[in-house]
């Protein structure tokens, strides 16, 4: 779903106001906005669709613009979307697209954040929509960046998506959501009007957005106890491959989004090495010392039953891994999930017996260790009899649907034929979750013969 460029330039003008005559780069003593009177799971309700408005100056939106460098990262150890060491990763990435952080005003209903720091985020879905001259482009809003002890419900970073890939505006967010109920992490989620309002321009609906919770030390904190852990977010389809002693080597496939200590790169290097060298004895006995087995394998059956290529599965990508400081085994969390529920590709016929690309030694490796594997098909057993039902996808777009549609009117009235078809469930996420339930049950029933 590919919106016209008209939208994107009218969210960000009304906040100028709210600064008042001072430049917003000399907006370093504003006075902190703490939300404490909704909790975390209150502003991340399905049904809720938020207002959002973000204004910031003319400056401040030309800064904005995505900057065009000198491109593509490695292509070795299978890093086929590595972008430039010390930059993002991802397709959009690789080409030399960059995205900085501007000053601007974050207004939500009633709430206003002031000195927030705002760019664009994404790739495949950021050259979706600006190769079709769209301006609705998934931001990331830091509320603590500049303004320190700024929260909302002790939230310092959102993720606004843009859903263009999705003409249902619900499959990441009923992903998310199925991970979840799966007992396996993954962010929270809501709604939101998008506004855009720039000094000296009209201000613009740039249309109805999903905020994502932002996977940090708050998700941690809140779901462990603790904000300490390294928190990586890998793009190589060699996920845990021996690359050598020296951490140089890793950083940029595994892309830390915290300060890792010695100990912790070589807790990744050693694990590498055990998938890459050990033999399948040692790598059974060993491997839940590493990994999280239980936790991973409820992510991995909702993985693999919904079937995502864009993923850990074959692009290795859209997930972020948790070295949890206690146990020192890794995590994994969800993300990404838009091209869930055969979005892009119908994989409803991959088989839960051998979904993942056939260079991916650890995941090869690990569905080999029988352990494992019997936890594995005991959670796709499970959810298939309590979770991968089609009848709880149709009450969920059914809820979700009505909330969201006059939001997606507004944005314009050719995208409600789509949404409409999900809603009724004769095209996307209810086909896809019917016809895939069957062939999973199916192959669960094979599997199990002698």
């Amino acid at each position: 779903m590919i919106q016209p460029q008209h939208r994107l330039m009218a969210v960000l003008v009304a906040g100028l106001a709210l600064l008042g005559t001072a430049p917003f780069a000399a907006r370093q003593d504003a006075t902190p906005t703490n939300i404490t009177s909704i909790r975390a799971a209150e502003f991340f309700t399905p049904t809720k669709v938020w207002t959002a408005h973000l204004s910031m100056s003319a400056e401040a939106w030309k800064a904005m613009q995505p900057q065009y460098g000198a491109g593509g990262g490695s292509g070795g150890f299978g890093n086929r979307f590595l972008g430039p060491p010390g930059g993002r990763n991802g397709v959009a990435a690789r080409q030399g697209i960059e995205f900085d952080y501007v000053r601007a005003t974050l207004r939500i209903d009633d709430w206003t954040f002031r000195d927030v720091a705002v760019r664009y985020k994404g790739n495949g879905s950021y050259l979706r929509a600006s190769r079709a001259g769209s301006d609705k482009i998934s931001l990331k809003v830091d509320l603590n960046k500049h303004v320190k002890g700024q929260k909302l419900a002790g939230l310092t970073t959102l993720n606004f998506q843009n859903n263009i890939t999705d003409v249902g505006w619900m499959n990441e967010v009923l992903a998310y959501r199925l991970y979840r109920d799966a007992g396996a992490l993954a962010p929270r989620t809501a709604y939101a009007q998008v506004y855009l309002d720039v000094d000296g321009q009209s201000e613009r609906y740039l249309g109805l957005y999903s905020i994502s919770e932002n996977v940090d030390e708050n998700f941690f904190e809140e779901r462990f106890g603790t904000k300490k852990g390294a928190i990586l977010k890998p793009s190589t389809q060699d996920l845990f491959t021996d690359w050598g002693p020296e951490w140089p080597a890793y950083n940029q496939a595994y892309d830390p989004k915290t300060d890792l200590t010695d100990a912790q790169k070589q807790r990744i290097i050693a694990l590498g090495r055990l998938v890459s060298g050990a033999s399948d004895e040692a790598f059974a006995a060993a491997i839940g010392d590493y990994v999280d087995l239980d936790d991973f394998a409820r992510y991995f059956a909702v993985l693999v039953w919904l079937a995502n290529h864009d993923s850990l599965l074959q692009n290795g990508q859209n997930f972020y891994t948790y070295l949890h400081p206690d146990t020192n085994r890794m995590h994994f969390i969800a993300w990404d999930q838009d091209f869930s529920f055969g979005n892009s590709r119908n994989n409803g016929s991959w088989s839960i017996y051998n979904s993942w690309s056939g260079g991916n030694r650890f995941l090869s490796r690990l569905n080999n260790v029988a352990a494992f594997r019997a936890k594995y098909l005991a959670r796709m057993t499970e959810f298939s009899e309590r979770l991968f039902v089609a009848d709880r996808f149709k009450q969920q777009v059914g809820e979700i649907g009505p909330a969201i549609r006059p939001s997606v009117a507004q944005e314009g009235a050719e995208w409600l034929d789509g949404l409409d078809r999900v809603i009724a469930g004769t095209s996307g996420i209810v086909p896809y979750v019917t016809s895939r339930a069957a062939f999973v049950n199916a192959e669960l029933v094979k599997g199990q013969k002698p």
